[in-house]
């Protein structure tokens, strides 16, 4: 794994450099600088694989360096951890929202760091695999058409405003965890019958589908901070950094106003309409560190059950037509 680390201190940078080589990354380039990281990165014949990043440096710190790597094409994806001092919520909300994918604090235990980069050494791996396997993806695919494998996968809507990679979103709750997680909620959104709607459409039409209704719920939540992921099969999970006030019947109301307003059409000229279902939000305060990824899962499975009670009200309502002959 091509590895490259950046941290103005000296001393830091050669700890991590012994550190990674005794787990096996010898693959290491060492910069003590925003802008020699930067060149380092045009420099290079092959992308790197994986970024460390200290936050505070000079000049550019690492916050405006993260962003400046996830503008470059060849990195929207890739793995960055950050490595630093500052414990602060706002510097790990920053640090997210900027395009990180992992944090850690000094001083960092080094089976801590060894353990995060085996893991992403794995996804890394991953999805090197499946770009060997299918090297076109599949929005550059438009005639494509949608099959289980396509609902399956968690989507990439990074450009989203509020909108981080599922993992980096478990990996974000896990640090906030050390530090507070009062007023925080995780709530689950829901296209209902997604698979039905999009049975005979294609992975363009149903991408575009989850970005719109992603756009729709960045624009629906604002003021309000929050961090939020694709969890595959259309379905978002939401955490929110005050949700104490939060209420999923009108936050239902008030996104699915919004997406009527966005009048979404299929390729061919239907009307695409949109049917969402949220979830009663559960708070995270007083959860254990270990089981708030699950608490994601569960928001997710919250929004399922709103979703499948409007179905059975749905078929129970046709039924009762079908009866009396209308």
């Amino acid at each position: 794994m091509k590895i490259l680390a950046t941290d103005d201190d000296p001393i830091i940078l050669e700890l991590l450099t012994e550190v990674l080589r005794a787990a096996g990354y010898a693959n290491l380039t060492a910069c003590t600088s925003a802008s020699e990281a930067l060149n380092a990165i045009e420099a290079a014949q092959t992308p790197f694989d994986c970024f460390l990043l200290d936050i505070q440096m000079p000049d550019v710190d690492g916050i405006e360096l993260t962003s400046a790597i996830r503008q470059k094409p060849d990195y929207t994806e890739t793995p960055i951890l950050m490595i630093t001092a500052m414990c602060d919520r706002s510097y790990i909300d920053k640090a997210f929202a900027a395009g990180a994918s992992d944090y850690i604090t000094k001083p960092f235990e080094i089976g801590e760091v060894h353990a995060r980069l085996r893991v992403i050494e794995s996804l890394v791996n991953e999805r090197k695999w499946k770009e060997d396997r299918n090297p076109v993806s599949g929005g550059q695919e438009p005639l494509a058409m949608v099959n289980d494998g396509t609902f399956e996968k968690r989507l990439n809507l990074s450009e989203i405003d509020g909108f981080i990679d599922y993992l980096a979103l478990e990996n974000y709750i896990m640090q906030i965890s050390r530090v507070s997680l009062l007023g925080m909620y995780t709530v689950g959104i829901a296209v209902r019958d997604m698979r039905r709607t999009f049975a005979a459409s294609s992975v363009y039409e149903y991408e575009a589908a989850v970005s719109d209704v992603a756009e729709a719920m960045s624009d629906t939540l604002k003021p309000h901070h929050f961090f939020a992921a694709h969890a595959g099969e259309g379905e978002i999970v939401c955490v929110l950094g005050d949700g104490r006030n939060f209420d999923a019947e009108d936050f239902e109301k008030a996104l699915s106003e919004t997406l009527r307003e966005m009048d979404l059409h299929f390729c061919d000229g239907r009307p695409m309409n949109l049917q969402i279902a949220v979830g009663d939000p559960l708070s995270l305060k007083m959860k254990a560190s270990k089981s708030l990824p699950n608490v994601l899962v569960q928001a997710v499975a919250n929004a399922e059950t709103v979703a499948q009670a409007g179905r059975d009200q749905k078929e129970e309502k046709w039924g009762k037509m079908s009866l009396f002959g209308l």
